[in-house]
């Protein structure tokens, strides 16, 4: 693959993952989900092609957008992960405590 080509789909995956911590931002789980398809799309390209074979420029252009996309995710992590436990304690099952004693 060309440089400029790597260089684009990452600029895309930048895009998305800007894209997904403005959806976690406002809340719009179903937002964050539908984007998290197109970047395992381009994460799949991406393996194919390593980085390595681009020059020095464009790899440095590459590698500032990976600490961009890096940065986003983890940032929207930290906005999901308090969403996620709470969704977790709504679906765990509760025992009652009358009932569990009822089965002993």
């Amino acid at each position: 693959m060309a440089p400029a080509a790597l260089t684009m789909l990452y600029g895309r995956l930048a895009e998305i993952s800007r894209a997904m911590l403005a959806a976690a931002q406002r809340g719009d789980w179903d937002a964050v989900t539908a984007s998290e398809s197109d970047c395992a799309g381009l994460v799949g390209q991406l393996r194919r092609c390593p980085i390595e074979a681009c020059p020095p420029a464009e790899r440095e252009t590459c590698m500032q957008l990976i600490r961009e996309i890096l940065a986003n995710d983890a940032a929207t992590r930290n906005i999901a992960e308090p969403w996620m436990k709470e969704l977790e304690q709504i679906l765990r099952p509760r025992r009652h405590p009358f009932g569990a004693q009822m089965y002993r």
